[in-house]
Order: structure tokens, then C-alpha cells, then sequence
């Protein structure tokens, strides 16, 4: 698969953005409601992987009071994305770039 389909497509990378569930309001999906142990369920990932995401910039997750991370439905949908990006054979530094590039934030 071509680097600018991926850029210009999103769902090249074979995903569906709300997995068939209801639209929310924008607030309502950067919300941070699901801890580590509920995104490795809802991303097939592993923790280690979710925290080295967060290392590259990629994640910026809420905190509780006790620091324990909070995962928004937007945090969930760049787990996936990510994932789905390196197993096309991009690695970190490309797929942050990626995303900022389908986010308007970079040329």
C-alpha cells in the first residue's frame, strides 16, 4: 500500500472509526473513562506497547489523582490505528506523522 493512500485514507488501514456504534459529541469522546487494563482489552494490544505510544507523543491520556491512566474513546481509536499502521511496516516516528498529517497539523 502506497504512503499517500494511507495518508490521504484513513480507513486504508482497514479501520472503522466508531465500530459501528452512535456518533458522540466530540467532548464526550476525548473523556478519559477506560484504564490500562480495559484498553488492552478493547485494543488486542499490550500495555507495554499502549505505554510506549504515550512515550512517542502519541497518547496523552487523562490521570487519576493516584496517576493510574485514563483512556478516552479518541486514545482508543489511535491504539488501533497505530497498531494497524506497524503491521503495515510503519514504524513510530512515521505513523505520529501520519496522524498529524490527516489531523491538519502538519504539511
Amino acid at each position: 500500500m502506497a504512503l499517500r493512500e494511507i495518508i490521504d485514507n484513513p480507513r486504508s488501514s482497514r479501520l472503522m472509526k466508531n465500530n459501528g456504534r452512535q456518533n458522540r459529541k466530540p467532548e464526550d469522546h476525548e473523556i478519559g473513562k477506560y484504564t490500562m487494563s480495559v484498553a488492552v482489552k478493547l485494543t488486542g494490544t499490550h500495555p507495554q506497547h499502549i505505554r510506549r505510544l504515550g512515550a512517542a507523543g502519541l497518547l496523552n491520556p487523562d490521570r487519576t489523582d493516584g496517576g493510574q491512566r485514563l483512556f478516552s474513546d479518541s486514545d482508543i481509536d489511535i491504539i488501533k490505528e497505530v497498531t494497524q499502521l506497524e503491521t503495515e511496516g510503519i514504524n513510530l516516528i512515521g505513523a505520529k506523522a501520519i496522524l498529524e498529517i490527516r489531523k491538519g497539523k502538519r504539511t
